[in-house]
């Protein structure tokens, strides 16, 4: 290993497995388009007992900050390869570059400069998602405004989540000296998958995080299909459930990091996952949704790989309700159906406790914030969340979803408000609202006057009609008499007039 004064800032080891052309073509990416602009970067391939070309190719090109390590001894997991693979690592930090990743050299430049200058001791990186063919799936993995988000503690964890952001290892950097390959190992013992979020979780949770809003890599993203095809052949080479790693398995890490001390049951339900559409999920539902899809294949399929044990379901139910009480109504029919895949229960009942599982998931879906949300002030939902206490109108364009999938939410006065203090808060939406009102005391002051001189308008010009009215019916009678003699001597003349009229016209057709 360097010494402290040649030690690199940053180490990109790569371990690969059968992936000899990939791995070739991102070296050369590397060595072309990054080591020229800096010195403080080494690359260092492990190869896993690779059976294709990956030691053939990857040799030329070592030397020059470029090491290749072949291994002698096969690990099973590509977990294992890369805790085991910390060793031959001399940096600062260390970045696990998954070898079919692309990564974005300039990213990778302004990482230096934000490790030389001691801004904290793990780095998330803010990726665009691919797909297998390079194809863009999403610009990011997760909605943000502004440069980069801080984090540490329970916060830390809410604000990447467990399953998506966190286990997209090519988008996380550490501290090369908090990262213990003990912890590892011991959280290899309770689930292989997913094991490096433990163990980054366990190394880093009172650690300085910092969620970078930039694209470290093009980070690429199997299809869901093709996703559980992959594992559930897996689980089928390790005789275990379909659904068990997403389900059984990661309660078991959950229930593993909380009697660590590095999770609070209470912070589990407030644990958010992105879809590739920007909108979030609650993670808690999800290990839930996971476990009713286990127990149900144990109906469906009868295959002994994918029964639940009564004690292990217990185990799990009682430690997730123990999370979040609403859990409660989940389980209730997935215990129908855990009795039925027990033969206490007769299969034809399946499709009932079936149907009201997804009835109760979709009602308790809808409102995955609602562990976040405090209380109401003013009209206004206070959440407590990741970014610090948000008070949100319920009546907010687009939706209160919408406002609280963005991880570091901006004001949007007056609709949404943010502050670290909670105090200040209400006192600013408090007060804003008294402003409201004392508007609404004015407009309504001022429209009641305005009525006021309505009518008194209104009444001076009915007067001046009445007087009107009169003054024409007395004009009327006084000149009466003259208007009768008038009709006396005027009519017979109009008669007279019209009667000569008349002949006259006769006469001329004549």
């Amino acid at each position: 290993m360097a010494t402290a004064d040649q030690r690199y800032a940053l180490t990109i080891c790569i371990p690969t497995y059968n992936r000899g052309k990939r791995v070739h073509a991102l070296v050369l990416y590397l060595k072309r388009n990054l080591l020229p602009f800096t010195d403080q970067v080494e690359i260092v391939v492990v190869n896993n007992c690779s059976k294709d070309e990956t030691q053939q190719l990857i040799e030329p090109l070592a030397g020059d900050r470029v090491r290749l390590i072949n291994r002698t001894e096969f690990l099973p997991t590509a977990e294992e390869n890369m805790f085991e693979s910390l060793e031959f690592c001399n940096g600062e930090f260390v970045w696990f570059h998954g070898d079919d990743e692309v990564p974005v050299c300039d990213t990778i430049l302004d990482l230096v400069d934000l490790i030389r200058a001691d801004t904290a001791d793990l780095f998330i990186f803010n990726s665009r998602l691919i797909d297998g063919d390079g194809a863009l799936l999403a610009e990011f993995m997760v909605p943000m405004n502004g440069d980069h988000f801080d984090a540490t503690g329970d916060e830390f964890v809410r604000a990447v989540g467990f399953m998506f952001m966190l286990a997209g290892i090519s988008n996380v950097i550490f501290r090369r000296r908090f990262a213990e390959v003990s912890l590892a190992r011991e959280a290899l013992a309770v689930q292989k998958i997913y094991s490096h979020v433990c163990w980054l979780l366990e190394c880093f949770n009172q650690r300085r995080t910092r969620i970078v809003n930039r694209p470290l890599v093009f980070y690429r993203h199997a299809g869901d299909t093709q996703q559980f095809d992959h594992f559930r052949n897996f689980a089928k080479r390790h005789g275990i459930g379909d659904f068990y790693f997403w389900g059984i398995g990661v309660t078991r890490q959950l229930q593993y990091l909380v009697s660590k001390g590095v999770l609070k049951p209470s912070v589990i339900p407030q644990i958010f996952e992105g879809r590739r559409d920007g909108t979030r999920f609650k993670f808690l539902h999800e290990c839930i949704h996971k476990v009713f899809k286990q127990v149900e294949a144990a109906v469906l399929t009868g295959e002994p790989r994918n029964q639940v044990a009564p004690d292990v379901f217990r185990s799990v139910r009682d430690f997730l309700v123990s999370c979040d009480l609403f859990a409660y109504d989940l389980f209730e029919p997935i215990e129908r159906i855990q009795e039925i895949a027990e033969g206490k229960r007769p299969r034809g009942e399946l499709r009932k406790w079936t149907r009201l599982f997804h009835r109760t998931y979709a009602e308790h879906d809808r409102d995955i914030y609602r562990d976040c949300k405090r209380f109401n002030r003013s009209g206004f939902d206070i959440y407590q969340m990741p970014c610090g206490w948000v008070a949100v109108d319920p009546a907010v364009p687009g939706g209160v979803a919408a406002v609280l999938a963005v991880l570091d939410i901006a004001e949007a006065r007056p609709h949404v408000w943010v502050d670290t203090d909670l105090n200040r808060l209400v006192a600013n939406i408090t007060e804003y609202r008294m402003s409201l009102a004392a508007n609404d005391a004015f407009r309504q002051g001022s429209q009641a006057e305005l009525l006021s001189l309505g009518r008194e308008f209104l009444g001076v010009s009915h007067a001046i009609l009445g007087q009107y009215a009169t003054r024409v019916e007395i004009s009327r009678q006084t000149t009466a008499p003259v208007r009768v003699v008038s009709n006396l001597i005027v009519n017979p003349i109009r008669r007279a007039r019209n009667v000569v009229r008349r002949a006259v016209g006769r006469l001329t057709n004549a």
